[in-house]
């Protein structure tokens, strides 16, 4: 015999995975991303205490001399390469300059990404080095093998990736805590969302006790009983009083797996509030079948789709709207 509770927990169980997965994977995200140290850089007094082992900092140079090189960014943002020698040891900056750039800049206070020279950095300074005379190999072993970069210091593209893993993360919990209530309590599993969450129990219970009775037909996982279209599919339970259905009709769902051969069809069921449910991932037969179901029934619904039908069901939706006001009235 089937039954409705135990087909909820079983769907509940199984839709879990995936929200448990994806709050995992942005737990370690968090974990991996440096977003604290972005957000919180260490805050240093001399750029000659910086270290490698530093990410991001805030720290103070009390002299900058420019090298004469600049470096421009994505988006038009201009930086210059500066440099701060203190007891003949060398440390390179990447700071935001202006069209004409100071040769010296004193007692400035910048946020910086401690990073590996890259390619443009190895060029400038190969360069430089030309300009002055100087040898690079004599250079590299008095000179910091990191660089300062303010262009790499990115706060808001690292508050946007925040907000992203924070808004998946909450919401794959908020769907973890309402499959695990489902699974305590699967009265609470939404099987029909038109109706009050107190009225599910007795939806349930009622579409159960037809089921028991055995006066129905099934099309696989589908039902029709005396009252209710019954839908216990593997991804969703939905649970549909006939009387409730104006309008029924099917449509072609577009598959982006190219392993699908067969098509697929979802039955749409446009109900009195005018909100349409839908059965999804129906083959053709079964939808041909329970349109056929549903046609048999003997309620007054409106079957097949046409520009002529959809009319007709707005209208009725539209007049049933206004008996309702008129009787909230009264």
């Amino acid at each position: 015999m089937t039954n409705i509770t135990k087909r909820i927990r079983t769907v509940c169980r199984k839709k879990l995975r995936i929200p448990a997965a994806l709050c995992i994977l942005m737990i370690v995200v968090f974990i991996l991303c440096p977003f604290i140290s972005v957000f919180h850089p260490d805050a240093i007094n001399d750029i000659h205490q910086v270290t490698s082992d530093n990410d991001y900092v805030k720290v103070k140079a009390e002299h900058l001399y420019y090298t004469g090189y600049n470096l421009e960014k994505a988006g038009g943002s201009l930086y210059g390469y500066y440099y701060s020698i203190k007891d003949g040891k060398s440390i390179f900056a990447v700071i935001p300059i202006e069209e004409t750039p100071k040769d010296v800049v004193t007692n400035y206070e910048f946020k910086a990404k401690v990073t590996h020279p890259d390619r443009a950095f190895q060029k400038m300074l190969e360069s430089y080095m030309n300009d002055l005379n100087w040898n690079v190999d004599s250079l590299s072993e008095v000179n910091a093998d990191f660089i300062l970069s303010n262009a790499d210091y990115n706060p808001l593209y690292y508050m946007i990736f925040l907000w992203i893993v924070l808004v998946i993360f909450f919401i794959a919990l908020k769907k973890i805590i309402s499959y695990i209530l489902a699974v305590i309590n699967p009265y609470i599993y939404p099987v029909c969302t038109f109706i009050g969450k107190n009225e599910q129990e007795v939806l349930i219970e009622d579409a159960q006790y037809e089921l028991e009775s055995g006066n129905y037909i099934q099309i696989n996982d589908m039902y029709i009983t005396e009252n209710y279209f019954i839908d216990l599919s593997r991804t969703k339970i939905s649970i549909i009083p006939l009387d409730e259905i104006v309008w029924c009709y099917r449509m072609g769902e577009i598959s982006l797996n190219p392993r699908d051969t067969a098509p697929e069809f979802s039955i749409c069921f446009m109900i009195l509030s005018g909100s349409v449910i839908t059965a999804k991932h129906k083959s053709s037969d079964e939808a041909l079948e329970l349109i056929n179901a549903i046609r048999a029934t003997g309620y007054e619904i409106i079957i097949g789709h046409s520009e002529e039908k959809r009319k007709e069901a707005k209208r009725i939706v539209a007049d049933y709207k206004e008996y309702e006001m008129q009787e909230n009235k009264e």
